[in-house]
């Protein structure tokens, strides 16, 4: 069998694809063409208008085929087991480019991802990894992993999240949405694997009084579930437990790097119910932090403090930023405010869809939660053993990360001063650590902050300081005293320095 290659650019992208679903998968020239029309177009209308594609058919999918030797080959109708792979470049290739050593490496350069093309209308959109740079409009930070990949042999990586449209039957949003977690955890973390429709439909059988095919969707728990069985120590928090700081949580998830799985319904009445997954948020703009106001505690005991100091308290999670999602029936990184998750439908019925739950793909050993660590933060800066000093402005940042990641980050930081950078790289810390980065609205401006607080994400105790690994604000340092074993002060003139920004990738 010979794979046929097509070199087109976006002008013609998506009348080239009509043809070739007529010839490789057996649709109608008519159902192709609303194929096109409705689904096609509106994927490929949002791509740079200097995109240009390889396409390669046939093409083998390792997703599709799964889904297709475990279902779709045992339905009456006939299924093409082969699917269209499209690669993407930012500017004019050609063909002979890809037989040229020199050439070659101007094509990683230009290199945008890929998209599969599945006989599985009128859902056709696969397994896909795309750039945010293929997109016109991005201006965002978000969640990326390396992924391999081949073109016409050759081999590329591309940066970005894993997506793909439901199949309806094998996949649904709830299924997609797994496979994807676990797609991006899996191509970034050694410690997860990647895995297919059928285990994730074995998996869902062991807690299911019915078949998993056709799939009828899952509910919050079952997703939770299924994560936690690949390796997740997941937290499902719901708005209805959280009330006031339910959106700042999930906003404190994904400053630290983790995408969320969100589950929304729409109404009264409820007739949509849908998930999909929050990955990062659009660039902060002064004007955002400058509008941002102060903020309230429902905690009576926080709220008396702050009130008592006279303190103007604002927290980065309040800022009412767009999000960006992962979205099966739509093209990758779709922009909304939490409030309106789905407001790119475009539709009447979706414009009530409001977020309900969703759910933390935590590492396991990860016990403290972001609710409990906020929480603990926030108590420390008021009356811990370094409170901050009344009548002034504290901004807070609070995000989770590895500690490996975060010393990584200081040793090679210039504005961290050299006193400060020895006290962190030198305090022994486990996998994963809460920081609390301390400024005021102008230092945020600035990309700056003037004191940090490091917490201890394996610690589960919050009554005493146990979770605390090192405090450095007020030109003081907090940090644990091996002789007496417990927490001394000591002098520290701090200088600004630049906050962290590894979690997330802008674009």
């Amino acid at each position: 069998m010979i794979i046929d290659k097509y070199i087109t650019s976006k002008n013609d992208l998506t009348e080239q694809i009509r043809k070739l679903i007529v010839e490789e998968f057996g649709l109608s020239d008519a159902y192709s063409q609303r194929v096109k029309d409705k689904i096609l177009d509106k994927y490929f209308e949002q791509y740079i208008d200097t995109l240009y594609a390889l396409i390669e058919t046939p093409y083998v999918d390792k997703v599709y085929r799964d889904s297709y030797y475990h279902y779709f080959s045992s339905k009456r109708n006939n299924y093409n087991r082969d699917c269209i792979r499209i690669s993407f470049f930012d500017g004019e290739i050609r063909g002979e480019m890809f037989r040229n050593v020199a050439e070659i490496e101007e094509l990683t350069k230009r290199y945008l991802g890929f998209i599969v093309i599945r006989p599985t209308e009128p859902n056709i959109i696969g397994r896909s990894v795309v750039s945010p740079k293929a997109k016109k409009e991005r201006n965002f930070q978000i969640c990326t992993a390396t992924i391999p990949t081949t073109v016409d042999s050759i081999k590329f990586t591309i940066e970005g999240f894993p997506h793909s449209s439901q199949d309806t039957e094998t996949l649904t949003c709830a299924e997609t949405t797994v496979w994807s977690i676990m797609e991006y955890f899996s191509n970034k973390y050694a410690d997860y694997k990647p895995v297919l429709p059928s285990k994730i439909i074995e998996t869902l059988n062991r807690v299911s009084a019915e078949r998993q095919v056709p799939s009828k969707g899952l509910n919050v728990q079952q997703i939770s579930y299924a994560l936690k069985e690949f390796g997740f120590g997941t937290r499902i928090y719901s708005k209805a437990d959280f009330i006031g700081d339910f959106e700042k949580l999930l906003s404190c998830y994904v400053e630290s790097g983790i995408p969320v799985i969100i589950g929304l319904v729409n109404g009264p009445p409820t007739t949509i119910a849908h998930a999909m997954i929050c990955i990062g948020h659009s660039k902060i703009e002064n004007q955002l932090i400058d509008t941002l106001v102060e903020e309230t505690y429902t905690d009576p005991d926080i709220a008396d403090k702050i009130v008592n100091k006279k303190l103007k308290v604002f927290d980065f999670d309040g800022i009412e930023k767009e999000f960006i999602f992962i979205d099966d029936n739509h093209p990758v990184y779709q922009k909304a405010f939490l409030k309106t998750p789905a407001k790119y439908y475009n539709k009447v019925k979706w414009d009530t869809c409001k977020i309900t739950h969703f759910i933390a793909p935590l590492y396991p050993k990860i016990y403290l939660e972001a609710y409990e660590a906020k929480s603990f933060a926030i108590r420390y800066l008021l009356g811990g053993l370094l409170p901050v000093v009344d009548n002034s402005e504290v901004f807070i940042r609070f995000y989770l990360t590895s500690s490996r990641s975060y010393k990584n980050e200081i040793a090679l930081n210039p504005s961290v001063q050299d006193e400060l950078k020895v006290i962190i790289l030198e305090t022994v810390m486990p996998k994963f650590i809460w920081i609390t980065e301390i400024s005021t609205k102008e230092d945020l401006k600035r990309n700056e902050a003037l004191g940090l607080i490091i917490i201890d994400a394996t610690e589960t105790k919050i009554f005493s300081t146990k979770p605390l690994l090192l405090a450095a604000y007020n030109d003081t340092t907090v940090t644990f005293d091996l002789t007496s074993r417990g927490f001394v002060k000591n002098a520290l003139p701090l200088q600004k320095f630049k906050i962290f920004n590894n979690n997330l990738k802008g674009f």
